[in-house]
């Protein structure tokens, strides 16, 4: 019984040291570094400002755990994004540069924190090791990369490889200021387009532009009537299956329309699940998304699964996904669901931003497992 106390105490002070560092950033963002007190970190954590000294020998103490968790959350998505990818180094760069700019890294809070200390770091020696420290060892994998793409291009005589990642950190750079002032409006499809237009005008043997970014003047709105989301009946069932058979093609699955229309057909006919159809103005298909029901035992209570989300390639950038999104949650609320269950790749940061700026919470609690059966 006392091992069983003692591993639920210890499992109580865990979560507790986690909420104040949560806090902290949350107040660091709000008050920034000068404006910082204890009583409002333990406002924010809504603990009593007493319970911090209990966690923390200090405020200095806590200030330097928040630094090193975010330090080490961004180094290990890092770590992760290069592993991942492939071997080649321009595949290894990409996800550099990915990973420095994916959202859970880039959230507003994280980042008003890492400017805050960066800033301190000149008359602090321990936050100096730190950001500094992180700073040169992304600076160093920038420049192994650009001189292997450079080796592989043949072009050492004509291009400095630590030039160039210069030019590649001060980039990353920019966009970052630019996230940290713009907030949750920052077109982060936009800033993609950026990098992945520099990568390929300064290393055109690795990287092939990228296409445009739909032009802007051009959003499409239910408000307006330009767009108009639909659930599918059968009669939709051709438009919906060309929709599906593109996005199976995405996932890197063989064209296949006449499975498409069969699957589709059958979901609609036996009402399996709600498909929600975007059109524009003339009836034209845009984009679908494909909800499942389903409950969850815990909550004792509806859940709705959003397993399908696809716009064609034409429509994209103008506001039909996040029309898409905003019906989901529509049917969601009339079935009584306690919450959208949904995922996506690791490296859709597309995706990952819109469901992030409309309010969903990566899971970090729990792992996902499948089970591939046989026939």
């Amino acid at each position: 019984m006392s091992e069983k106390k003692t591993a639920a105490n210890k499992a109580i002070q865990i979560e507790r040291r986690r909420l104040l560092i949560d806090a902290t950033m949350s107040a660091i963002s709000e008050h920034g570094m000068s404006g910082l007190t204890l009583a409002k970190i333990a406002k924010e954590a809504g603990l009593s400002a007493g319970s911090v000294n209990f966690h923390f020998d200090s405020k200095e103490s806590l200030l330097l755990e928040t630094l090193n968790c975010v330090a080490k959350e961004f180094e290990h998505g890092i770590d992760l994004a290069i592993a991942q990818s492939e071997e080649d180094p321009a595949a290894k760069l990409l996800a550099l540069m990915e990973a420095s700019l994916d959202p859970s890294v880039t959230e507003p809070r994280k980042m008003a924190v890492w400017y805050a200390f960066s800033a301190e770091a000149r008359s602090r020696k321990d936050y100096q090791r730190i950001c500094g420290t992180q700073d040169q060892k992304i600076l160093n994998l920038t420049h192994q990369f650009c001189r292997e793409i450079i080796r592989k291009g043949e072009k050492d005589s004509q291009m400095n490889a630590l030039a160039m990642a210069n030019a590649v950190q001060g980039l990353v750079d920019e966009i970052w200021q630019e996230m940290l002032f713009a907030g949750d409006n920052y077109d982060r499809e936009n800033s993609r387009y950026l990098y992945l237009s520099f990568l390929a005008s300064v290393f055109p043997w690795c990287f092939a532009p990228p296409e445009q970014v739909g032009p802007r003047g051009t959003s499409l709105s239910t408000a307006d009537k330009s767009l108009r989301i639909v659930v599918a009946d059968e009669s939709h069932i051709g438009e919906v299956a060309k929709l599906f058979d593109l996005y199976r093609q995405f996932y890197n699955e063989p064209t296949n329309l006449k499975l498409a229309r069969r699957f589709i057909g059958n979901n609609v006919r036996q009402q399996r699940s709600t498909i929600l159809l975007a059109l524009d103005k003339e009836g034209g298909a845009l984009g679908f998304a494909q909800l499942y029901p389903g409950w969850c035992s815990l909550a004792a209570a509806p859940l709705i699964t959003l397993y399908d989300l696809y716009v064609d390639k034409e429509a994209r950038q103008r506001g039909v996904a996040r029309g898409l999104m905003a019906a989901a949650e529509k049917v969601a609320k009339k079935a009584k669901a306690c919450r959208i269950d949904l995922e996506t790749d690791t490296d859709n940061h597309q995706a990952q931003a819109l469901y992030e700026k409309l309010g969903y919470e990566r899971d970090t609690a729990f792992y996902k497992y499948s089970l591939t059966l046989g026939d």
